[in-house]
């Protein structure tokens, strides 16, 4: 039984693409696509020798496919098919049988009549690397990778200059087959030998980082974003990568860039910015980014959007900003948790008369998890304002609900304040 192309491609490009696994450059043969000052093998020419017949014969069937009359050419070629041809004629008639059926999208039929030309390796060296390249391609598209990569390899051996599509094209094949590293050459080679094309540039990013090389990811990525500067998702992929380095810094620069340049419109690509310079200790640099980005209506005014930016206002010590948003939640939530929180931001500022008012909402509206708390800060507040009977009756209401912290928190206060009216009235006698 005739041994198939594909079989003897695959066979032929064993030590080859083995040597791609890590081996030493100087083990593979000159020819190599990734050997340095590579040679090629020289390939001796084959005869082209034809007769006249088999010559007018394959002229009629170019000019039936020529002219789309795809049965009538299949037919001749059929019937020169049976003669006793030489090499250089069998591959000639198979060659154009290939086209035949791929204008038929006899896909599977072209196939077997190119891997036969191949095969037979009777054609001038430019036709023949034409045909082995095609047969390459067409591995690829139908994921027959390996094959791809074996019949790739045969046409290297014989292509002086191999552009940039060839490497690439091997490296896809090894990154479909979950070979990153060996691919990762190829994809590197194809970069290099063209001006950078985005789609090629992803491929050695997305490389790079399935298989742990971060610190050459981000060289990449950095070169990406520098190439094609006017897409957010590569700021992000880069500002992702940084972190994983704990280089925060330069994670949230990469990050501010298509903001400060107004590339920055998706809510979720601005709160996760405001997020990262909240968990950098930048919570005033958050702020603003989320209070400009809602003034322009890209972050929608929600009630985690609001708590975000509280959060972020009351973290830079801007308790004036925090306690004004606090005024916007209170009415989108249920219980008193925000009058609560916004007496303790005026505490912050010693505004007392704002605190008890604030704190007594807070309880009046009710739902807290600790109300004594919301009494200590009341009673605290009115002992400022020096209101010592309201102030006493606020810790008692504290001691009655709080904890048994918040009980003896309480208790001095009671001691406090009724100590310091004691002193009052003596000094009034």
């Amino acid at each position: 039984m005739r041994a198939t192309a594909t079989t003897l491609l695959i066979s032929f490009a064993l030590g080859v693409c083995s040597a791609e696994a890590g081996e030493s450059s100087q083990q593979w043969p000159a020819w190599h696509p990734l050997r340095e000052a590579r040679k090629v093998e020289p390939r001796e020419e084959p005869s082209t020798t034809m007769s006249e017949n088999v010559y007018q014969q394959l002229s009629r069937a170019h000019e039936l496919l020529g002219d789309g009359k795809l049965d009538e050419a299949l037919a001749s070629l059929q019937r020169v098919g049976g003669r006793n041809l030489r090499p250089y004629e069998v591959a000639q008639v198979q060659q154009t049988l290939g086209f035949v059926y791929a204008q038929q999208g006899r896909d599977h039929e072209a196939l077997t009549a190119f891997e036969h030309c191949i095969e037979l390796d009777a054609l001038p060296t430019f036709v023949q690397q034409g045909v082995v390249y095609s047969v390459a391609s067409y591995y690829a598209g139908q994921e027959r990778y390996a094959e791809s990569n074996a019949a790739a390899m045969r046409w290297f051996r014989h292509e002086a200059e191999p552009g940039a599509d060839a490497y690439m094209l091997v490296g896809v094949n090894h990154v479909q087959e979950g070979e990153m590293l060996e691919g990762l050459p190829y994809v590197r080679r194809a970069n290099r030998l063209t001006t950078p094309r985005e789609a090629w540039m992803q491929v050695e990013l997305a490389i790079l980082v399935e298989t742990g090389r971060l610190d050459e990811a981000i060289a990449v990525a950095e070169q990406i974003v520098g190439l094609w500067p006017d897409e957010v998702s590569y700021y992000e992929t880069l500002s992702g990568l940084l972190m994983q380095t704990g280089d925060d810094a330069r994670a949230l620069s990469a990050l501010t860039v298509p903001w400060l340049r107004g590339l920055l419109t998706e809510e979720a690509q601005i709160l996760n910015l405001a997020r990262l310079n909240l968990h950098l200790r930048s919570p005033a640099r958050g702020a603003e980014v989320l209070t400009a980005a809602m003034e322009a209506g890209h972050v929608a005014p929600t009630f985690e959007n609001l708590e975000l930016l509280l959060n972020a206002w009351a973290a830079a010590r801007e308790t004036g900003r925090a306690a004004a948003l606090t005024d916007r939640l209170v009415g989108l939530a249920e219980g008193g948790e925000y009058h609560l929180r916004k007496a303790l931001l005026l505490n912050e500022n010693g505004d007392w008369q704002g605190v008890a008012d604030a704190a007594g909402e807070a309880l009046a509206k009710g739902g807290l998890e600790r109300p004594g708390e919301a009494w200590v800060l009341r009673g605290t507040a009115l002992a400022e304002l020096a209101r010592p009977a309201e102030a006493v009756q606020a810790f008692e209401n504290a001691r009655r609900e709080g904890s048994e912290a918040t009980r003896r928190n309480a208790a001095a206060w009671i001691a406090y304040v009724k100590d310091g009216r004691q002193v009052s009235q003596r000094s009034e006698r």
